[in-house]
C-alpha cells in the first residue's frame, strides 16, 4: 500500500505543479515537494494544516512555491484527469505569509473578484469563488482552503491547526499582526 501512496503523491504532485500556473515565462512554476518534516522545521512565517486526514481524504504531498507565488501547500485526496489540463484536488491548503497575499488585496473594485468578509475561528476571513475558496488572516499568515463546498471549506477550518503544534482544534487562530489586514505587514 505505500508504494501505491507513493505513487498516487506523485501523480498528485504533477498534476497540481501543472495547473499551478507559469513563472510568467511559458515555463511551469517552480515547486518542490516538500516532506512534513521540512514543514515543521519551515520558519519564514506559521503554517497550519488539517492533520494527516480530512474526511476520508488522505494527505498526499506537501509543496512549497517560492517564486512569484510564495506559500506551501497540503494536498489532500487525488483526482482524475478527463482531458490535457489536468484536475484540481479534492483539497488543497495553501499557506502565504501575510505580507504577499492579505484580504486587502480583494478591494471593492467592481472588477475584482465577489467576497463574502466573515469571522471564522476568531479571525477574519472571506469566501471567494462561490463557496469553493476560504482566505483566514492569521498572525503573520494567510490560510487559504480550495474545496468544492462551502460546507467543506467550514469543515476544514475548524480541523486547521499549527504544524508546529502551537495551535490546536480547541483553540482560536492568533489575530493577525499589526498590519496584515491592510497590507502594511513587512516580509
Amino acid at each position: 500500500m505505500r508504494p501505491l501512496l507513493g505513487v498516487v503523491a506523485s501523480v498528485v504532485a504533477v498534476l497540481v505543479l501543472a495547473g499551478a500556473g507559469s513563472a510568467g515565462d511559458g515555463e511551469p512554476a517552480p515547486q518542490a515537494q516538500f516532506t512534513l518534516e521540512d514543514a515543521r522545521a519551515f520558519d519564514d512565517h506559521p503554517l497550519y494544516f488539517a492533520g494527516d486526514r480530512v474526511e476520508g481524504l488522505p494527505l498526499v504531498t506537501v509543496l512549497r512555491r517560492s517564486d512569484t507565488a510564495d506559500f506551501v501547500s497540503f494536498v489532500y485526496g487525488d483526482c482524475t484527469p478527463d482531458d490535457d489540463m489536468g484536475c484540481a484536488p479534492p483539497l488543497e491548503i495553501q499557506v502565504w505569509p501575510a505580507c504577499r497575499r492579505h484580504l486587502a488585496l480583494y478591494g471593492s473594485s467592481p472588477s475584482g473578484p465577489t467576497i463574502e468578509r466573515t469571522t471564522v475561528r476568531d479571525v477574519p476571513a472571506a469566501v471567494l469563488d462561490g463557496g469553493t475558496r476560504l482566505e483566514l488572516q492569521t498572525g503573520r499568515s494567510t490560510i487559504v482552503v480550495f474545496g468544492d463546498s462551502r460546507g467543506l471549506l467550514a469543515r476544514v477550518a475548524r480541523l486547521l491547526r499549527a504544524i508546529d503544534g502551537s495551535v490546536s482544534v480547541r483553540h482560536a487562530l492568533p489575530s493577525p499582526e499589526p498590519g496584515a489586514l491592510e497590507g502594511t505587514l513587512k516580509c
